[in-house]
């Protein structure tokens, strides 16, 4: 009896996390964990980390950034992508101050 009954606890727990990775996100983001619920039903983007998203990974996302938003989570939204721009503009400096230092010059891809 004890082994159904463990069997049973593991069948609840499995089907509980399964039910929560396709009704929301879990984001980690620099003031900690949000659950936010998703528009879709899928697996995808059950666990998103937006601490170093660049607006390229916005662009990749947009049911996320659609989610945060219709959740009142806009804050989460704007400052991944001030430190996106930030972190962008950084390595723009870096890259002129290496060029300054006699390194290679800087060349977009």
């Amino acid at each position: 009896m004890e082994k159904l009954s463990t069997f049973l606890l593991g069948a609840i727990v499995g089907a509980a996390l399964v039910y929560g990775s396709l009704k929301y996100h879990l984001v980690r983001a620099n003031d900690g964990f949000h659950m936010v619920a998703k528009s879709d039903a899928e697996f995808a983007g059950a666990y998103v980390d937006i601490r170093n998203f660049s607006l390229e990974d916005w662009a990749k996302h947009p049911d996320l950034a659609a989610a945060l938003l219709q959740a009142d989570k806009r804050h989460l939204v704007n400052e991944a992508a001030s430190d996106g721009v930030r972190q962008t503009i950084d390595n723009v400096f870096d890259a002129l101050n290496s060029y300054e230092d006699g390194g290679v010059p800087f060349r977009g891809s």
